[in-house]
């Protein structure tokens, strides 16, 4: 006897219009992360390249052995990035746009995980006005044209926060080793990221409808997150002043929180400058603060009221417990706080704003509020993509001045960065070199010492200008590269004049001034 199970028949077209309906899903938030890599890719190669991208060259350049040794004694906190931009550097190069172009591709991951990450909590009608204004937030164009871990390590951050909800949710142990992992390397590649796991315990203890086996994962996950990127800690703890900045007084932390940290990113003055309130970039910084911290309290308040506590519970944790923790660190114990060291939770903001924009009742209303936010981004948006947009660093241009006119064998002379007597000096423009190789190719530094990877350092030591083992006397033409406030300069020029030099051009920018001197 042949017996036969009952089929159930699906309509025609049905297979095919579900395969549609996935992949419509599925190119709504790819096109979103799209558009956020191409407007982080603006500018990525007309900025100058500063300071801590020159460390990142520096390091990244290095062979492994080279490297290792590097972070065994300094910048450890940075050693996976490094890492990262060695293999990436050897197949791209260290063009401004090369170095760059990670971080604007975790722009892009990120700007996906923002629009994921309110479509799993529930809030669908929010996902994609989180997705436009993770697209513009200052904090996260900023890091867009940062050759720095800021950009992979926020993209690692949303998307942790992503399985964190679903592993709550829906459990399963694949779910909670991708979770673990993220966490890991998003901690080695920034070591501030183990503050996330904070946050993340927090929300833990707030869903309550979460099961005991479950919070039990996460503690497990988060643990084996941690003892991943251990060796980066452990390495960076025996290492002093990897962490923080100059110690900042109760107001300047207060402005970095309430503006610079979300609202503003880096400012395209120097930092020991005070800044005219009244340029484009500053106003529109402040009045996008307002507006931005205006609709995350209408978020938390609609949230509290509407059945939104989901999204409350995963979100404003990760946007205040790593703030509130280090800044009550700063100011009790040691200074710590820097408004970029919170970048991997510039998402988490943009999702909270997305949030408040849904949460106005008229459709008209959320248009306007999207335009004004998007109005108010563009001038900080124009203040980080010109030239000096890295606090007023200006290399690209010096190293083109010298590019333009300098013949293979002139000298090139780095002038220090302090006023310090020293038998040897450690600090110098050199660093114009490293961001800038090819001007300074065919030079001859006439006070070279040593190199970054004799001493396993990032600069690399000097000879004094009036040392009797300078090279001056082998060159005829010497370039000459100085801090704008230039402490030594006076003496430099009485060395140089002595030496039977004579000034011929001089280019002032608005850090670094080159001159040309010639011996007749």
């Amino acid at each position: 006897m042949t017996t036969t199970t009952p089929t159930t028949t699906r309509p025609a077209g049905t297979a095919a219009s579900s395969r549609r309906s996935r992949a419509s899903s599925a190119a709504v938030p790819l096109a979103w992360g799209l558009a956020g890599t191409a407007v982080a890719l603006v500018g990525s190669s007309t900025v100058s390249l500063w300071t801590d991208e020159a460390a990142t060259i520096s390091a990244a350049t290095r062979s492994l052995p080279e490297l290792w040794a590097l972070v065994q004694r300094i910048d450890a906190v940075h050693a996976a990035y490094y890492l990262v931009m060695h293999l990436w550097t050897s197949v791209a190069g260290i063009s401004p746009f090369a170095l760059r172009l990670p971080s604007a591709v975790a722009v892009g991951a990120s700007v996906v995980g923002v629009h994921r990450l309110l479509v799993v909590l529930g809030r669908r009608d929010a996902a994609v006005l989180g997705a436009v204004v993770a697209i513009v937030l200052p904090r996260i164009t900023w890091m867009g044209v940062e050759a720095r871990s800021f950009g992979p390590s926020a993209a690692f951050a949303v998307w942790a926060t992503v399985l964190l909800v679903v592993a709550l949710r829906r459990g399963g142990a694949a779910r909670w080793i991708g979770y673990a992992a993220l966490l890991g390397v998003g901690t080695a590649l920034n070591i501030y990221v183990a503050l996330l796991a904070v946050a993340h315990a927090v929300t833990v203890v707030l869903a309550r409808d979460v099961a005991v086996r479950r919070r039990l994962a996460w503690l497990v996950a988060a643990a084996g997150g941690g003892l991943a990127a251990s060796p980066v800690v452990l390495l960076a703890a025996g290492q002093q002043g990897q962490l923080g900045d100059n110690r900042l007084g109760l107001v300047q932390i207060a402005r970095g929180v309430v503006v610079n940290q979300w609202f503003l990113g880096g400012t395209p003055t120097r930092v020991t400058s005070t800044a005219s309130p009244t340029e484009p970039w500053a106003l529109a910084s402040l009045a996008l603060a307002v507006v931005g911290w205006v609709l995350i309290v209408i978020a938390v308040v609609a949230g509290r009221h509407r059945g939104g506590s989901d999204a409350l519970r995963v979100l404003v944790p990760v946007l205040v417990v790593p703030t509130v923790i280090v800044v009550a660190y700063s100011l009790a114990v040691s200074p710590l706080y820097n408004p970029r060291y919170f970048t991997f939770a510039a998402p988490a903001c943009a999702a909270l704003v997305g949030l408040g924009v849904a949460a106005l009742r008229r459709r008209t209303t959320r248009v306007v509020v999207v335009v004004v936010v998007v109005a108010l981004c563009a001038p900080i948006y124009v203040s980080q993509r010109q030239v000096t947009g890295k606090s007023g660093t200006d290399w690209a241009e010096a190293a083109a001045v010298v590019d333009a006119s300098a013949s293979p064998g002139d000298g090139v002379y780095f002038a220090p960065l302090g006023d310090e007597v020293a038998t040897v000096v450690d600090r110098t423009t050199s660093n114009v070199a490293v961001a800038y190789p090819d001007a300074f190719e065919d030079l001859v530094d006439v006070t070279r010492r040593t190199g970054p990877a004799a001493q396993d350092s990032l600069r690399g030591t000097a000879w004094p200008l009036e040392s009797p083992r300078t090279r001056l006397a082998q060159v005829d033409r010497v370039w000459v590269v100085s801090p704008s406030d230039a402490p030594t300069g006076a003496a430099d020029a009485e060395v140089l004049e002595r030496a039977g030099f004579t000034p011929v051009s001089r280019w002032a920018g608005t850090m670094t001034i080159v001159e040309r001197w010639d011996r007749p």
